[in-house]
């Protein structure tokens, strides 16, 4: 699990690319560029500080459509034009695993716009594919443009949208769901580097226990069956076991595996405010903290993958603190989500 110890061997063939990153840490927004950011008087002067940072060619852009959100989507698809470029071929499945969530939200758009019959592509990410594009690739299973593993992704959302009888969308959501999880693992798996598939069954856990927090907070009575996700290192039957247990019990099993620290945090913001965020947050940390352990390696494959991991929770953070300035969050409220 977390605990373990990983040789990771260097890779010539990322030599160039890991110098590269290397040289590019430079451009981190540092943590006191982030504390001005966050007591900004206001949204002009948060785009004056962002301005002095690596992101000064993206704040006009900012200000002229009011939103962060079209700055990120084109870091990431900035980072995976580079992955694709600098990659290995059997290695650029990785770009599905760091960008876990918004493809699984992009399929999950998709199966929305066909079972509704109606146009989401405003809730759509174009980080690697247009909407169009997975549309017609939905309405005609012709994938040419489209690589693994998306072409098994469609069919099975097809296959879900083709069952017979009356369709309940949010449990064909959660089937999806489930169907997408296992095929992201077996990915991570086929990489042949246990710390990325490692990666991916913590990251099934801490999705797991989020899980559970919600269910909790929000008395669901349906139980856990059906919405936990097989593939982590903790047992699905120690966590549905825990179904009918208080959330200070739940909370006292589960702050004794290695996600102690994630877990007690969560807790207390889920308790004094009701936000996810202090979970959200230590969970990052917790993975940055995951791969601090190759810091001594230089040139690998999860050499690169941290950077951009890092690079991603950079860009969560910048649009927590301006979207927050925006609608005049409470500064206390806008820490607690990126401390």
């Amino acid at each position: 699990m977390a605990g373990m110890i990983y040789e990771i061997k260097d890779d010539s063939f990322y030599l160039f690319a890991c110098a590269e990153l290397k040289a590019r840490e430079s451009g981190f927004v540092a943590d006191i560029e982030l504390e001005r950011m966050l007591s900004a008087i206001d949204m002009e002067d948060f785009l004056k500080i962002l301005g002095e940072t690596a992101y000064t060619s993206e704040t006009a852009g900012i200000k002229e459509k009011g939103s962060f959100e079209e700055a990120m989507v084109s870091s990431y698809q900035r980072i995976i034009n580079y992955l694709e470029s600098r990659l290995r071929l059997e290695h650029r499945k990785l770009i599905h695993i760091l960008f876990f969530e918004e493809f699984l939200h992009d399929l999950k758009i998709i199966l929305k716009s066909s079972m509704l019959k109606d146009d989401f592509e405003g809730f759509y990410i174009p980080i690697k594919y247009e909407y169009g594009t997975l549309m017609e690739a939905y309405n005609t299973g012709k994938y040419e443009d489209i690589t693994e593993p998306m072409p098994e992704l469609i069919e099975y959302l097809k296959e879900l949208a083709g069952l017979p009888g009356e369709k309940d969308l949010r449990k064909l959501e959660l089937d999806f769901e489930a169907f997408y999880v296992k095929k992201v693992l077996g990915t991570a798996e086929s990489l042949n580097r246990k710390m990325i598939e490692d990666y991916i069954r913590l990251k099934i856990d801490l999705v797991n226990i989020e899980i559970i927090y919600r269910c909790k907070q929000i008395e669901e009575r349906s139980g856990f069956a059906g919405l936990l996700h097989g593939g982590g290192y903790l047992e699905l039957k120690t966590l549905t076991d825990l179904e009918n247990e208080s959330m200070d019990y739940i909370v006292k099993e589960l702050e004794r595996t290695d996600y102690g620290d994630v877990i007690i945090k969560g807790a207390q913001r889920l308790f004094s405010d009701n936000s996810f965020s202090s979970f959200e947050r230590n969970r990052d940390l917790y993975f940055l903290e995951y791969f601090d352990r190759i810091k001594y390696s230089v040139s690998n494959l999860e050499k690169i993958f941290q950077f951009f991991l890092k690079k991603k929770i950079e860009l969560i953070n910048i649009n927590i603190l301006y979207t927050g300035i925006r609608h005049n969050a409470g500064k206390s409220n806008i820490r607690s989500k990126i401390e």
